[in-house]
């Protein structure tokens, strides 16, 4: 349903499209964590993510793609695990 309420807002043009693309790409983005959260605690930490980490995620505001915040700091924990 949202897919198609946003398709429907910018094909009215009631949203411009440069912010419109980089929305979607958060919010697909949003949507990608939410499927990492179905996956159990080993196969994230396979991953390098923690639980933990996809609530922070999701908290995220959509001005920030949950995606690569995510990344980000599961790379920041590895480099910090390879310090100690």
């Amino acid at each position: 349903m949202r897919d198609y309420v946003l398709s429907r807002a910018v094909a009215a043009g009631e949203m411009g499209g440069w912010s419109v693309s980089r929305f979607l790409r958060r919010w697909r983005a949003r949507r990608s964590i939410r499927k990492l959260a179905e996956f159990d605690d080993y196969m994230l930490a396979d991953m390098g993510v923690r639980r933990c980490d996809l609530r922070w995620a999701a908290g995220l505001p959509l001005t920030i793609n949950a995606a690569i915040a995510l990344e980000e700091r599961a790379w920041q924990r590895r480099a910090s695990d390879r310090e100690e």
